[in-house]
Protein backbone atom coordinates (compact mmCIF):
# COMPACT_ATOMS: atom_id res chain seq x y z
CA UNK A 1 0.00 0.00 0.00
CA UNK A 2 1.65 3.59 -0.85
CA UNK A 3 2.58 5.61 1.99
CA UNK A 4 0.38 8.61 0.61
CA UNK A 5 -3.00 5.36 1.70
CA UNK A 6 -3.56 4.61 5.28
CA UNK A 7 -6.23 1.74 5.53
CA UNK A 8 -6.44 2.45 9.08
CA UNK A 9 -8.26 6.28 8.37
CA UNK A 10 -10.47 4.64 5.76
CA UNK A 11 -13.75 2.29 6.63
CA UNK A 12 -15.56 -1.03 5.19
CA UNK A 13 -19.16 -0.75 4.89
CA UNK A 14 -21.64 -1.46 7.09
CA UNK A 15 -23.02 -4.20 7.54
CA UNK A 16 -21.41 -6.15 6.01
CA UNK A 17 -21.74 -6.56 2.40
CA UNK A 18 -21.10 -10.43 1.74
CA UNK A 19 -19.48 -10.13 -2.23
CA UNK A 20 -17.35 -7.17 -1.28
CA UNK A 21 -15.94 -9.17 1.34
CA UNK A 22 -15.41 -11.98 -0.54
CA UNK A 23 -14.40 -10.30 -3.74
CA UNK A 24 -12.70 -7.09 -2.09
CA UNK A 25 -12.20 -5.84 0.42
CA UNK A 26 -13.59 -2.23 -0.49
CA UNK A 27 -12.36 0.78 1.61
CA UNK A 28 -13.88 4.02 1.77
CA UNK A 29 -13.46 7.29 3.22
CA UNK A 30 -15.18 10.86 3.35
CA UNK A 31 -13.39 14.29 3.89
CA UNK A 32 -15.52 16.95 4.47
CA UNK A 33 -19.37 17.65 3.02
CA UNK A 34 -20.41 14.04 1.19
CA UNK A 35 -22.56 16.21 -1.21
CA UNK A 36 -19.45 17.82 -2.86
CA UNK A 37 -17.29 16.54 -5.35
CA UNK A 38 -14.48 14.21 -4.38
CA UNK A 39 -15.44 14.16 -0.86
CA UNK A 40 -15.54 10.07 -0.70
CA UNK A 41 -12.40 8.73 -1.84
CA UNK A 42 -12.60 4.86 -2.68
CA UNK A 43 -9.77 2.31 -2.64
CA UNK A 44 -9.38 -1.70 -3.68
CA UNK A 45 -6.16 -3.27 -2.94
CA UNK A 46 -5.38 -5.67 -5.55
CA UNK A 47 -5.00 -9.33 -5.14
CA UNK A 48 -4.31 -12.16 -6.83
CA UNK A 49 -7.80 -13.89 -6.49
CA UNK A 50 -8.79 -10.51 -8.63
CA UNK A 51 -6.93 -11.28 -12.10
CA UNK A 52 -7.90 -12.18 -15.47
CA UNK A 53 -6.30 -14.49 -17.90
CA UNK A 54 -3.09 -12.03 -18.57
CA UNK A 55 -2.90 -11.39 -14.99
CA UNK A 56 -4.27 -7.74 -14.56
CA UNK A 57 -7.19 -6.80 -12.90
CA UNK A 58 -10.39 -8.81 -14.40
CA UNK A 59 -12.66 -6.53 -15.85
CA UNK A 60 -15.25 -7.45 -13.60
CA UNK A 61 -13.36 -6.60 -10.34
CA UNK A 62 -13.24 -3.44 -12.17
CA UNK A 63 -17.05 -2.69 -12.96
CA UNK A 64 -17.82 -3.78 -8.86
CA UNK A 65 -15.40 -1.12 -8.07
CA UNK A 66 -17.38 1.29 -10.25
CA UNK A 67 -20.79 0.27 -8.53
CA UNK A 68 -19.20 0.46 -5.46
CA UNK A 69 -17.72 3.90 -6.20
CA UNK A 70 -21.35 4.69 -7.66
CA UNK A 71 -23.21 4.06 -4.32
CA UNK A 72 -20.66 5.05 -2.17
CA UNK A 73 -20.55 9.06 -3.91
CA UNK A 74 -24.33 8.74 -4.89
CA UNK A 75 -25.88 7.40 -1.73
CA UNK A 76 -23.48 9.74 0.36
CA UNK A 77 -24.44 12.54 -1.62
CA UNK A 78 -28.68 11.90 -0.64
CA UNK A 79 -28.16 11.24 2.62
CA UNK A 80 -25.72 13.72 3.32
CA UNK A 81 -22.73 11.06 4.67
CA UNK A 82 -24.89 9.88 7.31
CA UNK A 83 -25.31 6.33 6.02
CA UNK A 84 -28.78 6.29 6.57
CA UNK A 85 -29.56 5.71 3.35
CA UNK A 86 -29.40 2.75 1.09
CA UNK A 87 -28.33 3.08 -2.62
CA UNK A 88 -29.31 0.51 -5.29
CA UNK A 89 -27.71 1.25 -8.71
CA UNK A 90 -30.30 1.72 -11.61
CA UNK A 91 -27.88 2.04 -14.44
CA UNK A 92 -24.28 2.32 -14.81
CA UNK A 93 -21.55 2.77 -17.82
CA UNK A 94 -17.91 2.51 -17.59
CA UNK A 95 -15.21 3.23 -20.05
CA UNK A 96 -12.07 1.25 -19.85
CA UNK A 97 -8.99 3.35 -20.65
CA UNK A 98 -6.26 1.39 -19.67
CA UNK A 99 -5.52 -1.89 -18.03
CA UNK A 100 -4.95 -2.66 -14.18
CA UNK A 101 -2.30 -4.36 -12.66
CA UNK A 102 -2.70 -6.93 -9.63
CA UNK A 103 -0.21 -4.74 -6.99
CA UNK A 104 -0.58 -1.45 -6.95
CA UNK A 105 -4.17 -0.24 -4.70
CA UNK A 106 -6.89 0.85 -7.32
CA UNK A 107 -8.60 4.72 -6.26
CA UNK A 108 -11.70 5.61 -7.31
CA UNK A 109 -13.48 9.63 -6.92
CA UNK A 110 -16.65 10.93 -7.70
CA UNK A 111 -19.10 13.97 -8.38
CA UNK A 112 -22.43 14.53 -7.22
CA UNK A 113 -24.26 15.29 -10.30
CA UNK A 114 -28.05 15.40 -8.68
CA UNK A 115 -30.07 13.89 -5.78
CA UNK A 116 -34.07 14.02 -5.97
CA UNK A 117 -36.69 12.41 -3.50
CA UNK A 118 -35.69 8.94 -5.39
CA UNK A 119 -32.61 9.01 -7.45
CA UNK A 120 -29.12 10.20 -7.23
CA UNK A 121 -26.72 10.51 -10.13
CA UNK A 122 -22.74 10.84 -9.96
CA UNK A 123 -19.82 10.63 -12.18
CA UNK A 124 -16.51 9.48 -11.51
CA UNK A 125 -12.61 7.94 -12.40
CA UNK A 126 -10.81 4.64 -11.67
CA UNK A 127 -6.90 5.48 -10.79
CA UNK A 128 -3.84 3.65 -10.55
CA UNK A 129 -0.74 5.28 -9.82
CA UNK A 130 -2.40 8.50 -10.42
CA UNK A 131 -3.18 6.54 -14.24
CA UNK A 132 -6.57 6.72 -15.14
CA UNK A 133 -8.11 2.59 -15.60
CA UNK A 134 -11.58 4.02 -16.11
CA UNK A 135 -14.14 6.44 -16.38
CA UNK A 136 -18.02 5.57 -14.93
CA UNK A 137 -21.32 6.95 -14.52
CA UNK A 138 -24.59 5.90 -13.29
CA UNK A 139 -27.77 6.51 -11.60
CA UNK A 140 -28.42 5.19 -8.26
CA UNK A 141 -32.07 4.96 -6.25
CA UNK A 142 -31.54 5.39 -2.37
CA UNK A 143 -34.40 4.26 -0.18
CA UNK A 144 -34.22 5.01 3.92
CA UNK A 145 -31.69 2.19 5.13
CA UNK A 146 -33.85 1.22 8.13
CA UNK A 147 -36.32 0.00 5.24
CA UNK A 148 -34.40 -2.08 2.99
CA UNK A 149 -32.96 -3.62 6.55
CA UNK A 150 -36.06 -4.76 7.44
CA UNK A 151 -37.42 -6.47 3.69
CA UNK A 152 -33.91 -8.30 4.71
CA UNK A 153 -34.86 -9.29 7.67
CA UNK A 154 -38.58 -10.02 6.94
CA UNK A 155 -37.17 -12.59 3.68
CA UNK A 156 -34.88 -14.25 5.84
CA UNK A 157 -36.07 -17.66 6.78
CA UNK A 158 -36.90 -17.70 3.41
CA UNK A 159 -33.39 -17.10 2.19
CA UNK A 160 -31.84 -19.49 4.58
CA UNK A 161 -33.76 -22.22 3.62
CA UNK A 162 -31.16 -24.77 1.68
CA UNK A 163 -31.61 -25.15 -2.02
CA UNK A 164 -30.72 -27.38 -4.60
CA UNK A 165 -29.48 -25.53 -8.04
CA UNK A 166 -28.94 -27.98 -11.59
CA UNK A 167 -27.44 -27.13 -14.59
CA UNK A 168 -29.25 -28.10 -17.37
CA UNK A 169 -27.62 -31.17 -19.33
CA UNK A 170 -26.06 -29.51 -22.11
CA UNK A 171 -24.04 -27.23 -20.37
CA UNK A 172 -20.31 -27.79 -19.96
CA UNK A 173 -18.61 -26.79 -17.09
CA UNK A 174 -16.06 -23.52 -18.29
CA UNK A 175 -12.28 -24.59 -18.11
CA UNK A 176 -9.49 -22.05 -18.33
CA UNK A 177 -11.34 -19.82 -16.23
CA UNK A 178 -9.84 -16.72 -15.16
CA UNK A 179 -8.63 -16.49 -11.12
CA UNK A 180 -11.22 -13.80 -10.72
CA UNK A 181 -13.38 -16.25 -12.26
CA UNK A 182 -12.89 -18.98 -10.18
CA UNK A 183 -13.20 -17.37 -7.22
CA UNK A 184 -16.83 -16.44 -7.62
CA UNK A 185 -17.80 -19.84 -8.38
CA UNK A 186 -17.95 -22.26 -11.60
CA UNK A 187 -19.96 -21.60 -14.38
CA UNK A 188 -20.86 -23.45 -17.30
CA UNK A 189 -21.61 -22.59 -21.42
CA UNK A 190 -23.44 -23.93 -24.21
CA UNK A 191 -22.50 -22.72 -27.63
CA UNK A 192 -24.72 -20.52 -29.90
CA UNK A 193 -24.72 -19.63 -33.39
CA UNK A 194 -24.33 -16.02 -32.61
CA UNK A 195 -22.57 -15.97 -29.18
CA UNK A 196 -23.63 -18.27 -25.89
CA UNK A 197 -26.05 -18.97 -23.07
CA UNK A 198 -24.35 -19.39 -19.64
CA UNK A 199 -25.54 -20.63 -16.16
CA UNK A 200 -24.21 -19.85 -12.66
CA UNK A 201 -25.63 -21.43 -9.47
CA UNK A 202 -25.70 -18.32 -6.81
CA UNK A 203 -24.27 -18.67 -3.60
CA UNK A 204 -24.79 -16.47 -0.40
CA UNK A 205 -21.74 -14.70 -0.52
CA UNK A 206 -23.15 -13.15 -4.11
CA UNK A 207 -25.50 -10.96 -1.93
CA UNK A 208 -25.10 -7.40 -0.81
CA UNK A 209 -25.95 -6.34 2.66
CA UNK A 210 -29.31 -6.18 1.70
CA UNK A 211 -29.46 -9.89 0.80
CA UNK A 212 -30.30 -9.68 -2.76
CA UNK A 213 -27.61 -10.69 -5.78
CA UNK A 214 -24.88 -7.55 -5.38
CA UNK A 215 -25.07 -5.50 -8.71
CA UNK A 216 -21.16 -5.71 -8.68
CA UNK A 217 -21.40 -9.74 -9.05
CA UNK A 218 -24.08 -9.66 -11.35
CA UNK A 219 -21.85 -7.39 -13.74
CA UNK A 220 -18.63 -9.71 -13.20
CA UNK A 221 -21.16 -12.70 -14.62
CA UNK A 222 -22.19 -10.19 -17.41
CA UNK A 223 -18.41 -9.58 -18.34
CA UNK A 224 -17.13 -13.09 -18.29
CA UNK A 225 -20.31 -14.04 -20.44
CA UNK A 226 -19.54 -11.18 -23.08
CA UNK A 227 -15.69 -11.88 -23.23
CA UNK A 228 -16.14 -15.56 -23.29
CA UNK A 229 -19.27 -15.13 -26.27
CA UNK A 230 -16.55 -12.47 -28.14
CA UNK A 231 -13.80 -15.35 -27.94
CA UNK A 232 -15.70 -17.88 -28.73
CA UNK A 233 -17.64 -16.39 -32.04
CA UNK A 234 -14.05 -14.53 -33.58
CA UNK A 235 -11.16 -16.54 -32.38
CA UNK A 236 -9.99 -13.52 -31.25
CA UNK A 237 -8.13 -12.71 -27.29
CA UNK A 238 -11.06 -10.45 -25.96
CA UNK A 239 -10.93 -7.49 -23.84
CA UNK A 240 -13.82 -5.04 -22.72
CA UNK A 241 -13.38 -1.46 -23.97
CA UNK A 242 -16.44 -0.51 -22.25
CA UNK A 243 -19.71 -1.99 -20.22
CA UNK A 244 -23.43 -0.53 -19.96
CA UNK A 245 -26.12 -1.91 -17.75
CA UNK A 246 -29.74 -1.12 -16.63
CA UNK A 247 -30.92 -3.09 -13.43
CA UNK A 248 -34.53 -4.70 -13.98
CA UNK A 249 -35.05 -6.38 -10.73
CA UNK A 250 -33.59 -7.88 -7.92
CA UNK A 251 -32.22 -11.65 -7.55
CA UNK A 252 -31.85 -14.10 -4.91
CA UNK A 253 -29.40 -16.17 -4.12
CA UNK A 254 -31.12 -19.48 -4.25
CA UNK A 255 -31.78 -19.90 -8.14
CA UNK A 256 -29.29 -20.38 -10.76
CA UNK A 257 -28.53 -17.40 -13.47
CA UNK A 258 -28.77 -17.41 -16.45
CA UNK A 259 -27.53 -15.04 -19.51
CA UNK A 260 -27.84 -15.19 -23.26
CA UNK A 261 -24.88 -13.59 -25.40
CA UNK A 262 -25.54 -12.56 -28.92
CA UNK A 263 -22.45 -10.67 -30.88
CA UNK A 264 -24.47 -8.72 -33.17
CA UNK A 265 -21.41 -7.17 -35.14
CA UNK A 266 -17.94 -7.01 -34.89
CA UNK A 267 -14.72 -6.61 -37.04
CA UNK A 268 -11.32 -7.51 -36.83
CA UNK A 269 -10.12 -5.49 -33.89
CA UNK A 270 -13.58 -4.59 -32.53
CA UNK A 271 -16.87 -6.85 -31.39
CA UNK A 272 -20.56 -5.37 -30.15
CA UNK A 273 -22.24 -7.35 -27.72
CA UNK A 274 -25.35 -7.35 -25.45
CA UNK A 275 -27.27 -9.71 -23.27
CA UNK A 276 -29.83 -10.11 -20.85
CA UNK A 277 -29.28 -11.89 -17.53
CA UNK A 278 -32.17 -13.95 -16.02
CA UNK A 279 -33.14 -15.75 -12.92
CA UNK A 280 -36.02 -18.42 -13.42
CA UNK A 281 -37.21 -16.32 -16.61
CA UNK A 282 -37.47 -13.23 -14.72
CA UNK A 283 -35.52 -10.83 -16.22
CA UNK A 284 -32.82 -9.02 -13.85
CA UNK A 285 -30.06 -7.16 -15.66
CA UNK A 286 -29.56 -5.98 -19.69
CA UNK A 287 -26.07 -5.07 -21.39
CA UNK A 288 -24.01 -3.96 -23.41
CA UNK A 289 -20.49 -3.97 -24.35
CA UNK A 290 -17.77 -3.14 -26.79
CA UNK A 291 -14.50 -5.69 -27.26
CA UNK A 292 -11.09 -5.21 -28.47
CA UNK A 293 -9.82 -8.14 -30.19
CA UNK A 294 -6.65 -9.18 -30.70
CA UNK A 295 -4.90 -12.11 -32.12
CA UNK A 296 -4.35 -14.96 -29.57
CA UNK A 297 -0.76 -15.41 -28.68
Amino acid sequence: MPDTIDLARYSVFVPSDPFEDHSGPFYFRIDGDARQAGSVHCVLPTLPRQANYAGGVHGGAILTFADYALCLVAGRAADGGTNSSFAMTVSIAVEFLAAGRIGPPLEATGEPLQVTGRLAFARGKITQDGKTIALWSGVCRHVARAKAMARKDEAAPARAAAVAQTVPPNFELLSGASVYSRHIGPSYARPESDGITMVQPTLPHMCNSGGVLHGGYMMSFADSAVTRAAGVVTGMAPSTVSFAAEFLAAGEATIPLTTRVEVPRHGRSLAFLRGLLEQNGKPLLSYSATIFLRPKS
